[in-house]
C-alpha cells in the first residue's frame, strides 16, 4: 500500500534509520579520532540496529510505529552507554532526525 504524501513506509523508515545511524557513527568516529573502513562501519551498524530490534521483539522487516520508537530508543541508550558524553551532541541531533522520520509513519 502506498503511503500518503508526506508519510513514509515502515521499510523506508528502517532504511532511513540505518542510514542515519551510519552517518552518526561516522561523525562519532571522527570526533573520537577513530578511522573505521566504510564496509566495517556499515556491518557494525546493521548488527547494532538489528540487535536492538531483536531485544525489543520488533520485526525489522515490518515494524510498527511504536516498535520503531522502542528500538530507536534502545539504540540511543546503548550508544550513550558505550560512547559517553563526547557522543551526546551527535546522538541528540540524529535522534531528533530519526524521530521526525518515524512521526511521519501512519498510525
Amino acid at each position: 500500500m502506498a503511503a500518503k504524501s508526506g508519510q513514509v513506509t515502515p521499510k523506508a523508515a528502517v532504511r532511513r534509520l540505518i542510514s542515519c545511524f551510519e552517518t552518526a557513527n561516522k561523525e562519532i568516529n571522527e570526533a573520537l579520532h577513530q578511522e573505521i573502513p566504510e564496509a566495517e562501519l556499515k556491518a557494525r551498524v546493521k548488527l547494532f540496529v538489528g540487535d536492538a530490534f531483536r531485544k525489543c521483539n520488533v520485526d525489522i522487516n515490518n515494524p510498527t510505529k511504536e516498535g520503531l520508537k522502542e528500538a530507536m530508543q534502545l539504540c540511543k541508550i546503548n550508544t550513550e552507554k558505550m560512547l559517553g558524553p563526547k557522543a551526546e551532541p551527535i546522538v541528540k541531533k540524529h535522534y531528533k532526525e530519526m524521530s521526525e522520520i518515524i512521526e511521519r509513519l501512519p498510525g
